[in-house]
């Protein structure tokens, strides 16, 4: 028990840091700031110490013949560390659905991000536009190509 106890306290603690992380990630990507590269550098760190942690905790499963954590705590006899394990083992669930709300939030950020690029571009290679999108392509135009028909 004390070892699921140590891996779920380490998986806590990571979890908890990375939508800190993360959210320092999405200020500055929405600042325009030029410091996104050390934030990235935490961000691999931590979910490097996640992975090893995740594989220590398979590992662990798979010795104590359990599928998940729940089943295995649901197993054990209650006293003070089965609550204490529980409470770690709720921590890290609350921890990961944070995480997966602020990925979303960076993916949405990403897309609009890339949309801006891919425009920009499509303005500065001067693509004309077409039917598709309400004007009237250029007639005699040099390009055989046209505005949003593909990423350049």
């Amino acid at each position: 028990m004390d070892e699921a106890i140590k891996i779920l306290r380490e998986q806590t603690v990571l979890c908890a840091r990375l939508p800190e992380l993360l959210d320092e990630l999405i200020g500055v990507m929405q600042s325009n700031s030029p410091d996104v590269q050390e934030i990235i550098r935490k961000i691999e760190t931590t979910t490097r110490a996640l992975d090893d942690n995740q594989q220590r905790a398979q590992n662990f499963l798979a010795r104590v013949k359990a599928p998940s954590f729940a089943d295995y705590l649901a197993a054990q006899e209650k006293n003070l560390q089965r609550d204490v394990a529980e409470k770690l083992l709720g921590k890290s669930a609350n921890s990961q659905q944070q995480l997966k709300r602020q990925t979303d939030k960076l993916k949405l950020l990403l897309q609009r991000g890339k949309d801006y690029v891919a425009f920009n571009l499509n303005i500065l290679a001067n693509i004309s536009a077409s039917d598709t999108y309400g004007a009237a392509a250029q007639t005699g135009s040099q390009r055989s190509r046209r505005m949003f028909e593909a990423n350049i």
